[in-house]
């Protein structure tokens, strides 16, 4: 794909206070047993791509965020299959890696951003093409960020949303390993967001407890409108 010479940093942008407020939702202690996405019957492997693949034919959606978030494990526990590659290693996702599911919409996954032991011209490249991805893609209909519940949201994470409340972008807040961190500071990291941006979208997930699952699957199939 063409690059485009006029796309923007996450660093500067800025966004308006106008924005409307959106809901909520997740799982909480009462919620027991496990989640299973049942809906996803068929998932393959579809293609790996080093630059942007902004005209896919069939809709999409985008799991993005800070390596070593957890996005692969997520993936793999929606998915109910090991189809995402898991490393020890940070930074491991370097292509935009794309998954066919029901042979109706693809799942996308998105290269970590903020790993500080790739070269500085390598990081830049991966933003450019997460950046040209989700500003121009034809058919994208929604993007999770994921964070890690665990810990405070980074500048970094603070900067994409910010960049992608810019551009108007659809998109909601997916806390991770949710069985590693205290509801404290899990209510102290959604209010940490919403300060800064009003109320948002966010769900709360365990990929090894396989918690909050369902509701993710749900509104995958809602926001693509397919029954």
């Amino acid at each position: 794909n063409k690059k485009r010479t006029y796309y923007k940093s996450w660093r500067v942008m800025r966004i308006s206070n106008g924005e409307k407020n959106t809901g909520h939702t997740g799982y909480d202690k009462k919620q027991s047993g496990v989640d299973n996405c049942l809906k996803f019957k068929s998932v393959i492997f579809d293609n790996s791509y080093d630059s942007s693949p902004t005209r896919l034919p069939l809709p999409q959606v985008a799991f993005c965020g800070r390596s070593n978030v957890g996005k692969s494990s997520l993936i793999n526990a929606v998915l109910s299959r090991k189809i995402a590659y898991i490393s020890k290693n940070p930074g491991k996702t370097i292509l935009i890696n794309t998954f066919l599911v029901n042979e109706n919409f693809y799942l996308v996954d998105l290269p970590g951003y903020g790993y500080a032991k790739r070269s500085k011209e390598m990081r830049n490249r991966w933003k450019q093409t997460i950046e040209e991805y989700l500003q121009f893609s034809n058919m994208l209909f929604h993007i999770f960020v994921l964070i890690d519940s665990r810990h405070t949201p980074l500048k970094s994470d603070m900067e994409f949303i910010k960049w992608l409340k810019f551009y108007n972008k659809s998109f909601s807040v997916v806390f991770t390993k949710t069985d590693k961190s205290k509801q404290k500071i899990i209510a102290e990291n959604i209010k940490y967001l919403e300060k800064e941006f009003g109320k948002i979208t966010y769900f709360l997930t365990s990929s090894k407890q396989k918690k909050g699952l369902n509701r993710l699957c749900e509104f995958i199939f809602e926001k693509i409108n397919i029954v």
